[in-house]
C-alpha cells in the first residue's frame, strides 16, 4: 500500500474571536476506522504494508523482529507542509491569538506502535517491548526538536473507547508543532520554580504514590479525576528528549505501576496520559525567521522546570459546568486518592 499523501489545505486552525481559543479542523479525522471494521489489525506484525513507512523501529536491525514502530498518522490533525504545501490558505496568526484568518495546520503527527502482538494493555506488553517504545518516543522527539520549523512536541495516549481510542492495539501518538500552546505558555509563565507547589515538601508525603531513584509519581495538588497521577524527574530536567535511556527505561516501567495501581483501584478505568515538556530550543538560536504563523518561546525556560507525565483516568465525566467556565469538580481529595493508589 502506497502511503497516504495528506490534504495540507483540509487541516487548519481556526481562531474563535471571543476566547482566543484556538481549534484544530481535521476532517481526517472522522474517516479513522474502528476495530470492527477492520479486516486486520494493520499494528500487528505481518500486516506492515497496511500503514504507511515507518520512520523509526526498535531494534534499527531489519533482519531482526521489530518490537515498536512510529509511523505517520494516516489521519492528521497536523499535515508537513514542508512535504504538503496547503492552497487557499495564508499564514496569518499564530494558534491562540485573537484574530486573523485561518492558518494551516503545520507539524508533525505519528503513531507510536507499542507492541508487535495484538495486545490491548500496556500491562499485557513485555516490559522489554514496552520499554523500547520510550526509548522511540525519545529518539524521536530529540529528531524533532532539531527542526527549524518546530516549536515544540509531545506524546499522548488514549487508552478505551471514552478516552478517544478507535482501535484496540496499543498505541500512542506523537505530535509536533509550529507553535507553542497556551497550555505550555501558562506553565512557563508563572516564574520562578513553578513546580515548587506540585513538589511542596510539607504536604508530598501525603500525595506520592511511587517512586525511582531518578522519577517519582504523585498525585498533583489539584487533581482533575480521581486517582489522576504525574510522574516528575526527582531533579529539574526540561527535555524528556534530553534525558538519559535510563531514564526512559525508568519511565516506562513506573507507567506501568501506575496504571497497574490504578486498575486495582478503580477496575475497567479508561485513561488518558500525555507528557509535557519545555519548548523546543528557540528557532533563533538556530535561524533566522521564525516558522510562518509560529510562535516559538523566546524567553528562558525557568530553572526549575521539569518534564512530565500527567496521567487522568476518565472515572467522572465532564459536565455543564467543567465544560461552561473551564474548571473542574473533583469528587475525591488528592490526599485519598494518593492512598488508594498506595494500597495493596
Amino acid at each position: 500500500m502506497h502511503d497516504p499523501q495528506p490534504d495540507a489545505s483540509s487541516c487548519r486552525i481556526e481562531t474563535d474571536p471571543l476566547s482566543g481559543r484556538a481549534v484544530f479542523v481535521a476532517p481526517a479525522r472522522a474517516e479513522r476506522p474502528r476495530e470492527e471494521s477492520l479486516a486486520a489489525c494493520p499494528f500487528c506484525a505481518g500486516n506492515e504494508a497496511l500503514t504507511p513507512h515507518e520512520v523509526l523501529r526498535s531494534p534499527a536491525d531489519r533482519v531482526l523482529p521489530w518490537l515498536a514502530r512510529i509511523i505517520p498518522n494516516r489521519y492528521p490533525v497536523v499535515v508537513d507542509r514542508r512535504h504538503h504545501p496547503p492552497e487557499g490558505l495564508a499564514d496569518g496568526l499564530a494558534a491562540g491569538s485573537t484574530a486573523g484568518p485561518p492558518r494551516p495546520a503545520h507539524g508533525i503527527h505519528d503513531v507510536v506502535v507499542e507492541s508487535p502482538r495484538h495486545d490491548t494493555s500496556i500491562l499485557e506488553i513485555d516490559p522489554r517491548t514496552w520499554r523500547a517504545s520510550w526509548q522511540l518516543v525519545r529518539d524521536r522527539l530529540g529528531q524533532l526538536s532539531e527542526r527549524d520549523d518546530l516549536a515544540w512536541g509531545m506524546v499522548f495516549k488514549n487508552s478505551g473507547p471514552a478516552a478517544g481510542a478507535s482501535l484496540d492495539h496499543i498505541h500512542s501518538q506523537l505530535v509536533a508543532l509550529d507553535f507553542v500552546p497556551p497550555v505550555i505558555l501558562a506553565k512557563l509563565a508563572g516564574g520562578g520554580d513553578p513546580f515548587a507547589g506540585i513538589l511542596c515538601e510539607a504536604e508530598i508525603e501525603r500525595r506520592v504514590v511511587a517512586t525511582t531513584a531518578d522519577l517519582v509519581a504523585l498525585v498533583p495538588p489539584a487533581p482533575r479525576q480521581p486517582l489522576e497521577t504525574w510522574i516528575l524527574p526527582r531533579q529539574p530536567s526540561p527535555w524528556f528528549h534530553a534525558a538519559g535511556p535510563e531514564v526512559a527505561a525508568g519511565l516506562a516501567d513506573l507507567i506501568r505501576e501506575v496504571v497497574a495501581r490504578i486498575e486495582r483501584a478503580a477496575p475497567g478505568a479508561e485513561f488518558n496520559w500525555w507528557l509535557h515538556q519545555a519548548p523546543f530550543s528557540p528557532r533563533s538560536e538556530r535561524a533566522g525567521t521564525l516558522p510562518p504563523g509560529g510562535r516559538v518561546w523566546a524567553g528562558d525556560v525557568p530553572a526549575g522546570w521539569r518534564w512530565h507525565v500527567e496521567i487522568v483516568p476518565r472515572i467522572s465525566p465532564l459536565a455543564g459546568f467543567e465544560l461552561g467556565i473551564g474548571c473542574h469538580i473533583s469528587v475525591m481529595s488528592p490526599e485519598e486518592s494518593a492512598r488508594r493508589l498506595r494500597a495493596d
